[in-house]
């Protein structure tokens, strides 16, 4: 067995301690994969499934063999009592949680935002899972500190490709819900109080930059009446109508 010295290629791509640094590769059998540079080396993951590759119990993850097998159980009795994840199962999915993180943080940087989108509802989908039928109280509440962080980055990637979709009422809308969500997690729990909460800070700050993108009714009507104006061929109206959506963007702000 051969192996292969990595220092050429760490040397070439230095690692940045203040930075997250993130790149996409094309693999030698044509497939899309994600690289992250970590101060020991680089971690290379799969860009869709479970991000290290593995088929646990031939399925795509971990989190959807129990839930068939949870839609089984329900299937075969009825009602969801009396499924429960033994200490193993919980620890397993605790790690393909951690799998996913390294792997949306990465889509993150890359802005690549729907891919966010899928991996932070995944993480909540196995801690929703544990919360809910780990068979030791430990392995329920596990996960349970991390669930702010997890909602706060779902709610920004939902919010930042609203934006680009240049919906920015519907991104207001996913950072509220996402405070929402905060709130209602850590009145649950009792882990922390909301006003102190770091993740609600930062979805609050973004909330209110938003505030200042959402168009007003006025600002609504007139663009309509622009889309409408130039569909026509009536350049002229179309002019002004752009010029009156400029005034309302600077009385805004």
């Amino acid at each position: 067995m051969s192996y292969i010295d990595l220092q050429a290629t760490l040397r070439d791509w230095p690692y940045e301690p203040d930075k997250i640094s993130v790149r996409k590769i094309l693999g030698a059998d044509e497939a899309v994969r994600i690289q992250m540079r970590v101060e020991l080396g680089i971690i290379q993951m799969e860009a869709e499934g479970r991000p290290d590759g593995a088929r646990p119990h031939g399925s795509d993850t971990l989190l959807s063999y129990f839930q068939r097998k949870l839609a089984k159980h329900q299937e075969r009795n009825g009602t969801p009592m009396g499924f429960f994840l033994t200490p193993s199962d919980c620890e397993s999915l605790r790690l393909e949680a951690s799998l996913f993180y390294r792997r949306y943080i990465a889509y993150f940087v890359l802005e690549e935002f729907a891919s966010v989108n899928r991996d932070t509802s995944h993480s909540l989908a196995i801690f929703d899972l544990c919360r809910d039928f780990a068979l030791e109280n430990t392995d329920r509440h596990a996960l349970e500190e991390f669930r702010a962080y997890v909602l706060m980055m779902h709610a920004r990637a939902n919010a930042y490709q609203a934006l680009e979709e240049d919906e920015p009422a519907s991104a207001l809308a996913h950072v509220n819900r996402g405070l929402l969500e905060i709130r209602n997690h850590l009145d649950r729990t009792g882990l922390g109080d909301f006003e102190a909460c770091e993740e609600a800070k930062i979805l609050r700050t973004l909330a209110a930059e938003l505030g200042g993108k959402v168009p007003t009714e006025s600002a609504i009507g007139t663009r309509k009446a622009l889309r409408d104006a130039v569909a026509q061929e009536r350049f002229e109206e179309a002019a002004k109508l752009r010029d009156q959506l400029k005034k309302q963007s600077r009385n805004r702000k």
